[in-house]
């Protein structure tokens, strides 16, 4: 009902509640058609809005196997970080350090253990994103987990990393204040320990037996049992985390 002309256009564009019963009708609502591949909105390729793409796969031995991160929200001052490993066993202890001013600028926060059979589910983390870019971190700090994030998020969180610290990721081998180095342009994250190092502490955590690949602290978290049986039976994240039967026997 508004007498506004660009409110009646933009209506008429839409068309909002008029459906639409011949196939590219739409067009003939609007009296121009965007059709500037250079500047426009639908550009051609030697025009694209990036030449990265909104994702990147990096790899190193934190990540073996990969981990996602998307790009398109990160700012490109930050493409390349390193900082030091802030630990957290769980996505409660990073929103518990970030709210209580442990995570500083420059930190690499680390949440493991939130993975397809660590979390068990690989729960989205969404919280500890949200409070990074309210304590006013989100460009001067990086987050780093197995866990997953959704689609919204922003700053430099990387996600999906593989194998878990639940499968024997080395991310279940880092320890507070290593060095760790992201750089996106050669799609590489590493922590900066050496080898024999990271093999020392494989056989240190593998010494432990049955408590091996098992968060340091104890976590208070209810698991229903159909969650358990899919932690048991969970790919890795770059396999899918789908269930895996085989895995039973």
């Amino acid at each position: 009902n508004s007498k506004d002309a660009d409110v009646a256009q933009f209506y008429q564009a839409g068309p909002a509640g008029i459906p639409t019963q011949t196939a590219f009708s739409q067009a003939t609502r609007w009296p121009t058609l965007d059709d500037d591949r250079a500047d426009g909105c639908i550009r051609s390729l030697e025009n694209a809005y990036s030449t990265e793409g909104g994702l990147a796969v990096l790899k190193g031995n934190l990540a073996a196997d990969g981990c996602v991160v998307k790009t398109s929200g990160v700012d490109e001052s930050i493409w390349v970080f390193e900082g030091p490993a802030h630990i957290c066993e769980s996505q409660d202890d990073a929103v518990a350090d970030i709210l209580g001013d442990k995570v500083k600028a420059g930190d690499v926060v680390v949440i493991r253990y939130e993975g397809p059979s660590g979390g068990p589910g690989m729960q989205e983390m969404l919280y500890p994103t949200s409070y990074l870019k309210s304590k006013g971190l989100g460009k001067v700090c990086a987050l780093l987990t197995d866990g997953r994030f959704s689609g919204g998020t922003s700053g430099l969180s990387i996600g999906h990393v593989s194998p878990e610290a639940a499968g024997g990721g080395n991310i279940a081998l880092i320890e507070a204040g290593d060095m760790i180095r992201i750089d996106i342009p050669n799609r590489s994250i590493d922590v900066m320990v050496s080898d024999d190092e990271l093999a020392a502490r494989r056989a240190a955590m593998e010494a432990k037996g049955k408590n091996a690949w098992q968060p340091a602290a104890e976590r208070p978290r209810k698991v229903t049992s159909a969650l358990k049986a899919y932690g048991k039976m969970a790919t890795s994240a770059d396999k899918g985390a789908v269930r895996d039967i085989s895995k039973l026997d």
